[in-house]
């Protein structure tokens, strides 16, 4: 159901809209659409960064903290707030990256010593000192030749992936003129470089340290501080939205507010030195926000709905209509009442013990649909992979009836055909009332000749078979369809209709045979994840030894983790797949619109 809404013109003197503006945010339930142009100029996009570059921080802190066992927490100095704590953070991140890629170059730096082994630097600059020139030479092992023994004082020193490593030692300021790669080495001796690198590890020891240490509160000042610039953002938008009147000295605002409030809303507007009107919103005019109001179940199926998008004020929400079809397809692509009824346990646990507080609607929609779970699960017979039309347990055995069979209407392959020909032709019925609501009845006709020549024809066809009610269905509905789908106030009129007419069929015979074969997918699902959970049964009992410990915990652990693999797996096509079938198969065929702007009240955070 959607809230009833009454739009609000306020016309407010200039020097006083700030403040005005400032009360309002205070009242906190007027919702004032911003205008495009406000939304994507550069004061808006730098508050937006601004939101970004919180949050990237405060990210960057919390897996910083994940990541470390530094325990103990230090509170940040007081003069550090907003732009400065960021600069600060931000600071001390360069830092640590820079010092990072500074101990990469130096590690680089020293692999190419680790090539040449252990040798004594001490030793070599005592050859250097006494008139002698030490030369490093790399060259491949094929080309090696050892008469640069001879000539040139050359040692191997490490042969390593097809080459050879070698020094010649000659007296100084002898030219050597061998085929080989001069070998220089880095500017630092290898101890200066391990020296270097271990200062470098304290200092960003000490730095993670530190970060670590103020984090729990350098995070909770950037919450602060992020709410700040997201109520200057809003501000600044609503601010914008106004417009100018009488050379800019008054002030035009548009708000809306829920109708079942309005009352308390007028009053205070009467005592704000202002003029303002409250009216009702005008079809095909006004753009009101979307605030939904359903009950207790339905409500816990908003979150899904609005993932593709808000129904617009004048047509009807959807979530109480697609949400029952959610849990029973949830339970037909799921299709095992043992997973059903550990998902509707857990979350019922999860629930009770209120350690999540903010997932309360979740929690309640995972138990929703953990029931239908097993409700189709005991209809498809599978627990735990167990098929129960092969088990013999009196309990069981009186639920078998109800049980789907491989063969008939009752197999689940035709149950998932017939339930998606129901949602089909009950979403064409709501098409109707939303084009009523809409368009007015006279729009609604030629979809009212599809209700009747489907929805009548199938019964009239169950009960009658192929009589005087079923072609009376039939003419009614090609009337409907092909003369009275469009005006009729020109001598063209018909013919117009009768194109149209054509033109709809088409497109309703491709798109109702896709449709329809859409909710097969709701057969597959089941069947495979039933199939899987069948072959872990297998695996476990085949693959146990017989040795009586040792195979009874083989047996436990591929239980355990077969069926959670495919608890995970099927919990997951079961909510995409329904989704899919909702926003493409439902909505399509009940005419849903959408695209309206969710109920945002001018409000501090």
């Amino acid at each position: 159901m959607i809230t009833p809404m009454t739009k609000l013109t306020m016309l407010i003197y200039h020097r006083d809209y700030k403040k005005f503006l400032t009360d309002l945010r205070e009242h906190g339930v007027v919702h004032v659409h911003a205008k495009k142009q406000t939304l994507q100029d550069e004061n808006m996009k730098a508050k937006m960064a601004e939101v970004k570059h919180i949050n990237n921080t405060i990210k960057q802190l919390l897996a910083l903290s994940q990541r470390s066992t530094v325990n103990g927490q230090q509170t940040l100095t007081t003069e550090l707030r907003n732009e400065e704590l960021i600069t600060f953070i931000d600071k001390k991140f360069s830092e640590i990256d820079s010092i990072q890629q500074e101990i990469a170059s130096l590690q680089k730096d020293d692999n190419v010593y680790a090539q040449w082994g252990d040798f004594p630097e001490e030793r070599l600059n005592q050859i250097k000192a006494n008139n002698w020139d030490v030369r490093f030479f790399t060259v491949p092992s094929r080309k090696y030749d050892e008469a640069w023994e001879q000539e040139f004082n050359a040692y191997m020193v490490n042969e390593l992936t097809g080459f050879k490593y070698f020094t010649t030692i000659t007296p100084k300021g002898k030219e050597v003129n061998i085929d080989a790669e001069t070998f220089h080495f880095p500017s630092m001796s290898k101890s200066e470089i391990e020296s270097k690198i271990d200062g470098l590890k304290k200092e960003l020891a000490e730095i993670n340290s530190y970060l670590v240490s103020v984090a729990e509160d350098a995070i909770a000042h950037l919450q602060e501080y992020k709410k700040s610039v997201n109520e200057d953002a809003d501000f600044y938008k609503v601010s914008e939205a106004a417009n100018t009147l009488i050379d800019d000295k008054l002030m035009s605002l548009e708000g809306w507010v829920p109708t079942e409030i309005k009352d308390n809303t007028i009053e205070w507007l009467s005592k704000e030195d202002i003029y303002f009107e409250a009216t009702e919103p005008v079809k095909g005019v006004d753009n009101p926000p979307i605030k939904l109001k359903n009950r207790r179940f339905a409500r816990l199926f908003e979150m899904i709905g609005n993932m593709y998008s808000t129904p617009t004020y004048w047509e009807l929400d959807m979530t109480p209509f697609f949400a029952p079809f959610f849990v029973l397809f949830f339970g037909f692509c799921m299709g095992d009442c043992g997973y059903g009824g550990l998902l509707a346990l857990v979350a019922l646990g999860l629930i009770i013990s209120k350690k999540f507080k903010d997932m309360q609607n979740v929690l309640w929609l995972v138990f929703f649909l953990g029931l239908g779970t097993v409700g189709m699960g005991i209809i498809s017979g599978t627990f735990f992979g167990v098929p129960l039309l092969d088990v013999d347990i009196p309990f069981v055995n009186k639920l078998k009836a109800v049980m789907f069979k491989s063969e008939g209407l009752y197999s689940a392959f035709y149950v998932s055909l017939i339930i998606g020909v129901f949602q089909i032709l009950f979403g064409m019925c709501l098409k109707i009332i939303n084009i009523i609501k809409m368009e007015g009845f006279a729009a609604s006709l030629s979809t009212i000749g599809w209700v009747i020549l489907l929805l009548g024809g199938i019964i009239t066809f169950l009960v009658d078979g192929i009589g005087t009610p079923f072609y009376a269905c039939m003419i009614v509905g090609a009337v409907l369809i092909f003369l009275l789908n469009g005006p009729l106030n020109k001598i063209y009129s018909p013919f117009l209709n009768i194109g149209a007419g054509l033109w709809d069929t088409y497109n309703m015979a491709t798109g109702l045979l896709g449709d329809v074969l859409s909710y097969i997918r709701l057969f597959a699902l089941g069947l495979s994840g039933s199939i899987l959970g069948l072959v872990f049964n297998d695996l476990a009992v085949q693959m146990s030894p017989d040795i009586p410990v040792v195979g009874t915990l083989v047996t436990v652990i591929i239980l355990v983790f077969g069926h959670t693999m495919n608890i995970g797996l099927s919990a997951l096509s079961a909510f995409v797949h329904p989704m899919r079938l909702t926003f493409v198969e439902f909505y399509k065929n009940s005419g849903f619109v959408g695209g309206a702007k969710e109920y945002e009240p001018f409000r501090k955070n």
